[in-house]
């Protein structure tokens, strides 16, 4: 007989055993998989000591107290939220009679307007409203929204800053909304107008040179915080931070020069922004620092009619707006707000005038250099000299301080907001007073 056949003969019945337990390992391994799947298809279910995988459903996430379903159950309202507020912010709108129709054409045909406390408020009572807008529930994020401070980042460093190119129709402003933290959400020019509210002062910041677009954020919210801890009463606030294109591109004085010319550019499109704050009635203070100062009053220059970088508003001209203004170490010719000055008709739309400034500011000591006319100096520097008259011929009431012996020779805005300067306290005076016709 062949030995290898009489071999596998006799290990017959091992061999057999053996396939019949792979199979019943096969068989059980496809038992587990199938049980496994069923599993899956049945809906989330908890395990005390697991974390959730996934958001629970609300049913299911009234059972449990641990922190697990607690984040699910917030993260379910706030979803719920996100689809509540688009339907509840008109409703809401109209019940708390806050905001008037605020879409205006690009030619407004008055070319002076009362001031805030003068406008026209709407009047509805709750009969007038539909029974449908007065039974939806207000998303609680809206409701915060309404009775604490509002940030917003309005940023133009994507678009020219040359004047001769600038567009003045409809400028593509990139607005945002922040947080306390400075996380930004994509907001709109619509959401932007529809905020609008002449209960609470808007305050709207321009920063200076060599601040990259993280930096404008970090030290616009500073001064939010400023004006949050110097203020006299509760009353909310919207903060805007306007941030323009004015990185480090090169060395001290080619730098300067350059973001010089970027500030015509940057004023226009800010007085385009404002045009939209007087029509509507919206109470409105200025605050820049360095070259954010020269910025805010080329603003209401152009505002005016005044002409930047040879252009002008297409608008008509808009005189009276009353619009407060803050300046820290403003890097505009000592000049340029006299009657001949550059931006002579800013004062046109001025309230009132908050200076702080620094005979003994490094910077701009040289500010002449940027022009290259010897002689010519900075309003930062020299403190008040000689001021345009306001619209209806009086004088520009001006409150102004020499921060010299707290900010030494540096060109700091943190410096101005530190021990006997006070700018804190000066800029938060501008809450209260845009609401007011001095």
């Amino acid at each position: 007989m062949d030995p290898p056949r009489a071999t596998w003969l006799q290990r017959g019945p091992v061999v057999t055993w053996a396939i019949v337990g792979l199979c019943c390992l096969v068989a059980a391994t496809n038992g587990a998989l199938g049980d496994r799947n069923a599993r899956a298809a049945e809906p989330f279910r908890l395990m005390a000591e697991a974390e959730p995988s996934q958001p629970l459903s609300l049913a299911d996430a009234s059972q449990w107290t641990s922190t697990g379903t607690i984040a699910a159950k917030k993260l379910v309202e706030q979803n719920a939220d996100e689809e509540l507020e688009p339907i509840a912010i008109p409703a809401l709108t109209l019940q708390h009679n806050q905001v008037q129709s605020v879409a205006i054409s690009t030619s407004v045909h008055a070319t002076q307007f009362p001031s805030a406390s003068q406008m026209p408020t709407a009047s509805l009572s709750t009969s007038e409203l539909s029974p449908n807008a007065i039974c939806l529930p207000t998303p609680s994020s809206l409701r915060e929204s309404l009775s604490s401070d509002r940030y917003w980042l309005i940023s133009t460093r994507h678009i020219t800053s040359t004047a001769c190119r600038a567009n003045l129709i409809n400028p593509s402003l990139h607005i945002s909304r922040l947080n306390r933290c400075g996380r930004t959400t994509p907001s709109s020019l619509e959401e932007y107008l529809a905020t609008f509210d002449p209960s609470r002062p808007r305050v709207i910041y321009v920063h200076g040179n060599r601040r990259s677009a993280p930096l404008a954020i970090e030290r616009g919210l500073n001064v939010a915080r400023e004006l949050q801890c110097n203020r006299l009463d509760s009353t909310p606030m919207d903060f805007v931070i306007w941030s323009w294109q004015s990185d480090r591109e090169t060395f001290a004085v080619a730098d300067a020069r350059i973001k010089a010319e970027r500030t015509d550019a940057q004023g226009l499109y800010l007085a385009w922004l404002l045009h939209h704050h007087v029509a509507a009635g919206q109470p409105t203070a200025l605050i820049g620092f360095s070259f954010g100062g020269r910025i805010v009053t080329g603003s209401l220059h152009a505002l005016a009619g005044g002409v930047l970088g040879r252009r002008q508003l297409p608008n008509e001209p808009v005189i009276a707006a009353n619009i407060d203004v803050g300046l820290l170490a403003p890097a505009v010719q000592s000049d340029w707000l006299a009657s001949r000055g550059y931006h002579h008709m800013a004062t046109q739309n001025m309230n009132r005038l908050v200076l702080l400034y620094n005979q003994r500011d490094a910077i701009l000591k040289n500010y002449w250099l940027i022009s290259r006319i010897r002689g010519v100096r900075a309003l930062g520097y020299t403190g008040p000299t000689r001021f345009a008259a306001r619209y209806d011929g009086t004088a520009l009431p001006v409150r102004s301080h020499d921060c010299s012996p707290t900010v030494g020779k540096a060109h700091s805005e943190e410096e101005y907001y530190k021990r006997s300067c006070y700018a804190g306290r000066e800029m938060a005076s501008l809450l209260q007073t845009c609401f007011q016709v001095d």
